[in-house]
């Protein structure tokens, strides 16, 4: 699978490498950086650029085998002579006779691991560059004993070092899309640069070892890293040899990370812990005045726990949890590890801890462990609470039908007002939810109402019936039972916080995004009071956030907002839906700012981890990715997304999967049947008012207005603008009212500009343009025809009817060329010298570019083909 990928995130080493070689006054660079950084691959990329008819390379391989030879390394290249006259400290023979090989040409030596040069070859390295015969590329590892000549050529001054770090983030993630050839999760590509910190070599033995799998044209790492021996074999090198006590106290630190640094002491000695520290192979951090420990690298943790055996593992992760159940400390962490730590070691002998670290588990997104946590509670005879916990549990791990057979057979054994109210609601989470059977959800709900008699548990029955209303798209209903439940008396701090998700959701589908804001906000406030006990609160309370910053077309403040959440939720990788939900938020926020290249790679990412069965969310991620595939002109692409998202849909989602139908229009629009996308969009949002979606209504009225049909939108938009919160509706509304007058739409797509909406823009500019060419203007109309060229190149493929009426800048190459020049911030002396004209010549193209383009300066110039130029960075 893995296949030879373009050297990615070095192109500024690259660069200053091959300048430090090549220049006029170069003596060479000495290339610096951890095992596997890619410090021997920049290196041949350089040697390969080099012109062979100005250099010629030496080739130097140093070895740990080869460093007590006196000129091992240089054996090949240099003739069989007395060692004995040159020796470490008279290297002036071989220096003669290696220049000699240079020929016409430069000799550049290149030396790979030049910290194991023996003494007399590193002499011989400095000697040649000192002389000023050679140009010297060396690469040598940090964290090993270099040779003092070789350290002295850069701190003499003779020749610069360069350290070469481990990939950012980014150039991981193009490193893995480059090596498989395709789309790579951006979960999956984040979680590996952080178990590899960006190290290029880890990476590439990870791949080939199969961490990969690919889904619906999406790599993916899912379970556990796979076994790789020749990984091992690299993480056991930089570990080096370790005694008993040493590998005992890895151990501990593997397996508890991080963890007391007392507590390890505690299980082996102060000293063994004290020389793993001193080594660098652990490190100690201070976290609230506690000394924590962790391996010096995640992948450490990796090696050492894959060479512990089964039984040793057990042991040490069952004297884990009695050394810190010894110490009486109950911190919420503590609860979870000692909990894991005995289910992985077979010691679970009480089922409450196991239960509330279930719930922990899923309040921390890892729905995996909270199973098998759940499961463990059940054994050990956790009864009705165990039940209930797994069955939640099983629920948001997409296992529905696990989830109500589970929950049914609780529902038989609860005794109490809680159990019946807990189990209850359990339910019909999942049969409304999980399974689409609302009638049926609706029926436990009525019958555990009927039975409960303590007001408190009937709140939490009827807290959660209004939230299968607002997933339904019944906000009224929603909004009525919230007001309901208050009225019963005063709220649990659980009931509260859902009842906060309720209305959120509910304010911000009915566009009262300021509403919906406040409300979540008060219950953030107070997570700390309810999180462990209803920790599905916690993601219902963020989706209300994201959806109101979306609607009120806060794109930045969503966008922040979605990333940190994929960001939490993607680390553990568990929890399936939370992930796709998010990463189909991220493509609709990509698509709103126009970039659909973006939007329908993160909605690739969601439908990657759907299963084939329907599911809450499906028309949000299918819908998303159908309307950003139609936007790029992917009819075909689009059908089927679309038909998948019809397929899957659940009938109990409603309201969340409404991107389905926003998508329907842009289907035809793509075909270029711009009368019948306007007829689906209408139908759209007829559709969404006739189940009080305001956001929603909003969004399909302006596909109308963008689709060309403003009239047919106007009033009814102009009186959303009213019932909306936030700038966006007001503007969408303005947008209809000023079609056909071209510098209202100006204003418009300046409008948009600012909201970050930048297909919007390019859509109202290229209808500013032809209402400034129907009037007559048109200098006003090549202006407008201008800038919507300009921003459309922003939007990455986009196709749409109003951008296909766009008239491209009729500009000649020459005039192209020297606007490139002048949003660089070239002067026109500077433009003429560069491209051997005159001053006036340059003037001249100016001119007529200005008047093909309607603008009067190169202000206007920068501004229009520059979007990150600054009038005053341009010269005259």
């Amino acid at each position: 699978m893995w296949s030879p990928s373009p050297l990615v995130g070095r192109g500024a080493q690259l660069g200053r490498v091959r300048s430090l070689l090549t220049g006029a006054s170069a003596r060479g660079v000495v290339v610096a950086g951890a095992p596997g950084v890619g410090k021997t691959r920049l290196a041949a990329e350089v040697i390969a650029a080099l012109d062979p008819a100005r250099f010629t390379v030496a080739r130097v391989q140093a070895t740990l085998a080869a460093s007590a030879l006196p000129f091992g390394p240089f054996a090949h290249l240099l003739p069989a002579g007395p060692v004995s006259e040159g020796g470490a400290d008279g290297p002036g023979w071989a220096a003669d006779a290696l220049l000699a090989r240079r020929g016409r040409g430069t000799l550049v030596l290149a030396v790979d691991d030049a910290h194991w040069l023996d003494p007399a070859s590193a002499a011989l390295v400095r000697d040649v560059v000192a002389r000023g015969g050679a140009r010297l590329l060396a690469t040598i590892r940090t964290g090993e004993e270099v040779p003092a000549h070789v350290r002295r050529l850069w701190q003499d001054g003779l020749v610069p070092r360069v350290e070469l770090g481990p990939l950012p983030e980014a150039d991981t993630a193009r490193m893995l899309a480059d090596s498989v050839r395709g789309q790579v999760e951006a979960a999956t590509a984040r979680r590996l640069w952080r178990i590899t910190e960006g190290n290029p070599l880890f990476l590439r033995e990870l791949i080939l070892a199969g961490a990969l799998t690919e889904s619906r044209g999406v790599w993916r790492q899912t379970g556990d890293l796979p076994a790789v021996p020749r990984l091992y074999e690299l993480i056991g090198g930089r570990i080096g040899e370790i005694d008993e006590e040493e590998r005992e106290a890895l151990e501990f630190v593997a397996f508890g990370e991080p963890i007391g640094v007392d507590l390890v002491a505690g299980l082996t000695s102060p000293e063994a812990v004290g020389r793993v520290v001193d080594r660098q192979i652990v490190t100690v951090v201070v976290d609230r005045r506690r000394r924590l420990a962790r391996l010096a690298h995640p992948l450490y943790g990796e090696v050492i726990r894959g060479r512990t055996g089964r039984l040793r593992a057990r042991s040490r992760l069952r004297r884990l949890a009695e050394a810190t159940d010894a110490t009486g400390l109950r911190r919420r962490d503590d609860v979870l590890r000692v909990a894991v730590w005995r289910l992985h070691s077979d010691s679970v002998t009480d089922p409450a801890p196991m239960v509330a670290a279930c719930r922990l588990a899923w309040a921390a997104h890892d729905v995996d462990l909270a199973v098998r946590l759940g499961r463990a509670a059940l054994e050990a005879g956790g009864g009705t609470d165990a039940a209930i916990a797994l069955g939640a549990v099983l629920h948001v791990a997409d296992r529905p039908a696990e989830s109500e057979a589970a929950l049914r057979r609780a529902a038989g054994a609860a005794s109490t007002d809680r159990e019946r109210a807990l189990v209850a609601a359990a339910r019909a989470r999942t049969l409304h939810g999980g399974l689409g059977r609302s009638a049926e959800a609706h029926r436990v709900l009525d019958a555990a109402e009927a039975a409960i008699g303590d007001p408190r548990w009937r709140q939490e029955v009827l807290t959660v019936k209004a939230s299968c209303h607002v997933l339904a798209a019944r906000v009224d209903e929603s909004l009525a039972l919230a007001d309901r439940v208050r009225a019963i008396g005063p709220t649990a701090a659980g009931v509260a916080a859902q009842l906060a998700a309720v209305e959120g959701q509910a304010f911000a589908f009915t566009g009262r995004t300021d509403r919906a804001t406040a409300v979540v906000d008060a219950a953030f406030a107070t997570a700390r009071s309810w999180q462990d006990e209803v920790p599905g609160a916690l993601a219902e309370l963020g989706l209300a956030r994201l959806m109101a910053k979306i609607f009120a077309g806060d794109l930045s403040g969503a966008e922040a907002l979605a990333d940190a959440a994929y960001r939490e939720l993607g680390e553990p990788g568990t929890w399936n839906l939370g992930v796709t939900v998010l990463a189909a938020l991220r493509g609709q926020i990509s698509r709103m700012r126009g970039d659909v290249g973006a939007a329908a790679r993160w909605c690739r990412d969601a439908v990657a981890r759907f299963g084939d069965a329907p599911a809450g969310f499906a028309g949000l991620c299918f819908g998303e990715l159908a309307h950003a595939t139609a936007l790029a002109g992917d009819v075909p692409a689009a059908e089927d997304a679309l038909a998948e998202a019809e397929r899957r849909a659940l009938p109990t989602y409603l309201a969340p999967d409404f991107p389905a139908v926003l998508a329907r229009p842009w289907i035809p629009a793509a075909r270029g049947d711009v009368g019948q996308a306007v007829e689906v969009a209408l139908a759209g949002a007829v559709r969404a008012r006739s189940l009080g979606l305001t956001a929603f209504e909003m969004f399909a009225l302006h596909d109308v207005v963008r689709l060309g049909a403003a009239d047919r939108a106007a009033d009814r938009l102009a009186a959303l603008a009213g019932l909306a919160d936030g700038a966006l509706a007001p503007l969408f509304a303005r947008h209809a009212a000023l079609a056909g007058d071209g510098a209202g739409l100006d204003a418009v797509s300046a409008e948009y500009e600012r909201f970050d909406m930048t297909l919007y823009a390019a859509e109202a500019a290229a209808q500013a343009a032809a209402a400034h060419e129907a009037a007559g203007r048109i200098r006003a109309a090549r202006t407008a025809s201008a800038r919507a060229w300009t921003t459309a190149r922003r939007c990455h493929g986009a196709r749409t009817p109003a951008l296909a009426t766009m008239a491209t800048p009729e500009l000649t190459p020459r005039q192209r060329q020297i606007i490139h020049l002048v949003v660089a911030g070239a002067s026109n002396r500077e433009i003429a010298e560069r491209l051997g004209l005159s001053v006036r010549t340059v003037e001249n193209h100016l001119l007529h570019a200005y008047e093909r383009l309607g603008i009067g300066d190169r202000a206007e110039l920068a501004d229009l083909f520059g979007p990150s130029a600054r009038p005053s960075a341009v010269r005259a």
